[in-house]
């Protein structure tokens, strides 16, 4: 899976030493790392600060003041983001674009085989860095941005989002890694369920 256009862009908003850009904040590093992310995973994530303004020019998400952004570079067919709003605002701090659609998250730490060679074992998980902190311990791991969220709309029906077709599924071993509130949270367990049998058919074991 190649890498659109959304890395060059923001390598080069960032690759400046003027400071017009600032890549991250401190509070939004120290969130990162509070996550067990690492200087090299929070480089390779590409994960960049934007202001209100920027959220709502580029992006037409509302904030208070400003949030994270975390580009999803494996999405070719548009730029596609979500956001970490820095502040509660209207109820939640995560921000999807709106209309799009669900994605899936595919860090660029996992290697480029592996989406398309099924001989090789994949993590899914809930979460952005969640995902990028099982690459950072050596895991193939992408990531919902929701555990429910591997179906979207289409019309008036749900269907699995299409990112799943990028994946060679036939005969892989499969983690399905959401939180562990899965045997106490009844909604967690029935997306986690609804998965499972959703790829039941094609892969080749569950862990």
């Amino acid at each position: 899976m190649e890498v659109n256009k959304q890395y060059d862009d923001i390598e080069e908003r960032f690759d400046k030493d003027d400071g017009f850009y600032p890549r991250l904040s401190r509070s939004q590093r120290d969130d990162l790392e509070r996550s067990g992310l690492n200087e090299e995973t929070i480089a390779a994530s590409c994960i960049y600060s934007a202001g209100r303004e920027l959220l709502d020019l580029e992006f037409d998400i509302r904030s208070s003041n400003g949030g994270m952004v975390i580009p999803y570079l494996n999405v070719e067919d548009e730029t596609y983001v979500r956001v970490k709003l820095n502040d509660l605002f209207q109820g939640g701090r995560y921000r999807s674009l709106k209309g799009r659609g669900n994605r899936l998250y595919v860090p660029q730490m996992v290697p480029r085989d592996v989406l398309s060679d099924p001989s090789k074992p994949l993590c899914i998980t809930e979460g952005e860095k969640k995902a990028l902190k099982g690459c950072q311990e050596g895991l193939s791991c992408v990531a919902l941005s929701g555990v429910a969220c591997w179906r979207t709309r289409n019309g008036d029906t749900s269907v699995p989002i299409p990112d799943f077709d990028r994946v060679e599924w036939s005969g892989r071993r499969v983690t399905i890694v959401f939180d562990s509130d899965t045997a106490t949270n009844p909604q967690v367990a029935a997306a986690e369920l609804g998965l499972a049998r959703e790829l039941k058919q094609n892969v080749l074991d569950f862990a």
